[in-house]
């Protein structure tokens, strides 16, 4: 019987990435169906990495958070490797709602990838950024040369309203993705659609 519970136990966690990377690639089809005038390809074929998190949550009531995780691909164009991240953070502010959002990020520099593996990256006012929202309120991102260090593309579903300040921290998490695969290829196929 221990046996059979190690053997389901390792088998799991070799596999426990496989759902967040199928997820990953849904919300990477979504938010460009959300977004459909924006430059995907584009941006996917001079990204150093592209992060993509299937599921953030934000709530807030004059503070707020948010919280979630996903899958950095990095090198989508090359020699591609995986790795699972997460995004949390913080805010203080005129803010009300709940919200659940999917994000796409288009990092255009080696640095912020070298810096996101090493834990010392946050988004915050000091970071160039675009970004692109499939929700209620569409802003065009007009920065066509990509001259912006990451490009961001969400599609939104809930209520959440104010204005805030805070910053999101992105972590490497500590679980094995498998590089290859049912979820991989269809990860893959999305980035390189």
């Amino acid at each position: 019987m221990k046996k059979i519970l190690l053997i389901f136990v390792l088998v799991v966690s070799l596999f426990g990435g496989e759902d967040i990377v199928l997820s990953s690639a849904n919300a990477y089809l979504n938010t460009i169906k959300a977004n459909q005038n924006s430059p995907f390809s584009k941006l996917s074929k001079q990204a150093k990495a592209v992060i993509i998190f299937p599921n953030i949550k934000k709530v807030g009531f004059v503070v707020g958070g948010m919280a979630g995780d996903g899958v950095m691909i990095v090198n989508p164009q090359g020699e591609r490797e995986l790795i699972s991240v997460s995004i949390s953070g913080g805010s203080f502010g005129v803010q009300v709602g709940y919200e659940n959002s999917s994000l796409v990020l288009f990092i255009l520099k080696d640095q912020l990838v070298e810096d996101i593996n090493e834990s010392k990256f946050t988004i915050n006012t000091d970071a160039s950024f675009s970004y692109g929202d499939g929700g209620r309120n569409v802003q065009k991102t007009t920065d066509i040369n990509f001259t912006s260090d990451i490009y961001a593309y969400a599609a939104n579903a809930g209520f959440f309203a104010g204005a805030s300040f805070g910053g999101a921290m992105i972590d490497v998490r500590d679980e094995n993705i498998l590089q290859s695969g049912y979820a991989y290829d269809q990860l893959v196929n999305a980035i390189l659609k």
